[in-house]
């Protein structure tokens, strides 16, 4: 009965996982559909696993000329290897194959490992359930203000039904769960065995550096926290730990952090502070701007005001990301003999939890909520240890486990939606696999207008949907500039990119040779322009030495002489 029990779980989180990956790249009338951030982040990723033949890194999709740096490409190498070495398409891989594994994987490692450190049925079954399914309290705040369900990031934390889109996300949990579960069970056995259970946690320094650090810092601080204990120093976790940072260090120095400034910028509760001034977050202006003005002179009487502030924030963030996992504290915080499997979750949650709160991330100040991720999926276990006290009060447990859908079943309306949000139409998809079958070479476009998308009817073509790395994903071929959401997050310098883009498609006649040399001095080999691209630019072709070599209604693809 219990493996019928577990098999009903997985299929229905699976399933309902599959919602927010399934539909996106499957054919139809508009083309190739995509929902939500797949439109964006699934076609970054399809993007950088066709420049995955390049080595010893992948050359950068987006910014001819440079590798990909201060990006974690371990799960496109993986995607690479399987696409590779398989019969299938990549869209088909990664919009379905893929997920399939990692949300299969996710549930049945969440699984035994629950089961494997409480040896108990009830407490392994809870936390799978809320691993697929727990989502945070946004959805009692659109109910009440927009009368319907939603909210899932609106105190600014990815929920679980969300896993899917953020594959690296997803990989590292496989990748953790793994490795926990060997490190629970082998652990007592000799101390050279743990050379072998640090591989997986070292592999997360190239699937996603956060987990990395999580979980390098925990590691560290619990072999301290036992050698002052015991004066033992070659522990098992000694050598787990040679293992994990001899792959971090040789990772990071592959990814080019060593070479590139800090990333992390010291802002206290940068995220509360947005949860009250963003339009898409909270959003409470009165007490933004009551906030706003007592920080302009706070050494005075009004102190105690703004600490109080401070500290509504701070629950409110907490409280309202937690969801359910709210009923995680009594079990956290219950005295009792902690087992090390606690103390080096207890560890990574105050990693997990301090990072986020004191630093964002240069370039893309958000992107530190990523380590929020961790905090939140083992916050997961300790509710369902909580959880599993009430079984004799099967109507409560019932319900405070629905308790936790109604943040999943909104963002899931999202994706089941007609027609999608964007789609890469059949003039795109023909002019794209043309392109693909020319030499490799780098392609020239003119940059993104966010002001052409407006009052546009969807699905928005992707080159009017967002500034993406599509060109490069379905033709195979380096871009000169594009997807500058990307290349902001990643710390490179595209502006003056943009500018030279900028003034060779507003070129005249009397600066044809100064364009001329922006195409040969960038090894540019083709120029692709789409829609009002077409028909607006100003480009001579006969004046430039180039060669139109496509043509439909919508796209034309020119040649650059050398």
């Amino acid at each position: 009965m219990k493996k019928l029990w577990l098999f009903l779980l997985i299929l229905s989180g699976t399933s309902l996982w599959l919602l927010t990956t399934f539909r996106s790249g499957l054919p139809s009338s508009f083309g190739y559909g995509f929902w939500g951030p797949q439109g964006h982040d699934g076609i970054w990723h399809l993007a950088v696993i066709n420049q995955m033949s390049s080595a010893p890194s992948p050359a950068n999709p987006v910014f001819s000329g440079h590798s990909l740096t201060n990006y974690h490409w371990g799960f496109d190498y993986f995607a690479f290897f399987l696409h590779r070495f398989t019969d299938l398409s990549l869209l088909d891989l990664y919009f379905r194959v893929i997920p399939i594994f990692f949300a299969v994987s996710i549930g049945l490692l969440s699984y035994a490992l629950a089961l494997a450190v409480s040896k108990r049925f009830s407490v392994a079954w809870i936390f799978t359930f809320l691993v697929y399914f727990c989502g945070s309290f946004g959805w009692l705040v659109t109910l009440l203000r927009q009368h319907r369900l939603g909210g899932e990031s609106l105190f600014w934390s990815m929920q679980s039904v969300s896993t899917l889109i953020n594959p690296p996300y997803a990989l590292s949990l496989v990748l953790l769960l793994a490795g926990l579960l060997l490190w629970q069970k082998n652990r007592h056995r000799p101390p050279l065995w743990g050379l072998l259970v640090g591989l997986p946690f070292g592999l997360l320094a190239g699937v996603k550096i956060y987990a990395a650090i999580i979980f390098a810092f925990s590691f560290l601080v619990f072999w301290l926290l036992d050698f002052f204990r015991h004066r033992r120093f070659f522990t098992f976790e000694f050598f787990l730990g040679l293992s994990f940072f001899g792959a971090f260090i040789f990772f990071a120095k592959l990814f080019g952090l060593f070479s590139s400034e800090s990333l992390l910028v010291f802002q206290p509760l940068w995220f509360a502070h947005r949860l009250i001034d963003s339009p898409d977050k909270l959003f409470l202006p009165w007490l933004s701007s009551l906030h706003y003005n007592l920080s302009l002179n706070p050494f005075t009487w009004k102190l105690p005001v703004l600490l109080a502030i401070e500290l509504f924030l701070l629950v409110v963030f907490l409280i309202g990301n937690l969801g359910l996992r709210l009923l995680a504290l009594p079990a956290i915080f219950r005295r009792r003999p902690v087992s090390d499997f606690n103390r080096l979750i207890l560890i990574s949650l105050a990693v997990s939890l301090v990072v986020p709160l004191l630093f964002i991330q240069k370039g893309t100040a958000w992107n530190t909520i990523q380590f929020f991720y961790y905090f939140l999926f083992f916050t997961n276990y300790y509710a369902a240890v909580f959880l599993s006290r009430h079984l004799s009060r099967p109507f409560f447990l019932a319900a405070l486990l629905l308790f936790s859908l109604p943040t999943s079943l909104g963002t899931i309306s999202d994706y089941l939606g007609n027609p999608p949000p964007a789609a890469l139409p059949p003039s795109e998809i023909e002019a794209l696999d043309f392109l693909r079958r020319q030499p490799p070479g780098v392609v020239l476009a003119p940059s993104f207008d966010p002001y052409r998308r407006q009052n546009l009817p969807t699905p928005l073509p992707l080159y009017l949907y967002e500034t993406t790395a599509y060109l490069s994903a379905f033709s195979g071929h380096q871009i000169f500039l594009a997807d500058e959401m990307n290349l902001e997050i990643t710390n490179f310098d595209w502006r003056s990119r943009r500018q030279s883009i900028q003034n060779f498609f507003l070129q005249n006649y009397d600066e044809r040779f100064q364009n001329r040399d922006l195409l040969i001095n960038n090894y540019i080999d083709y120029i692709y322009l789409v829609g009002y691209q077409k028909y607006e630019s100003r480009l001579s072709h006969w004046n430039m030495q180039l060669d139109l070599i496509f043509d439909n209604p919508q796209v034309s693809i020119y040649r650059v002489r050398k």
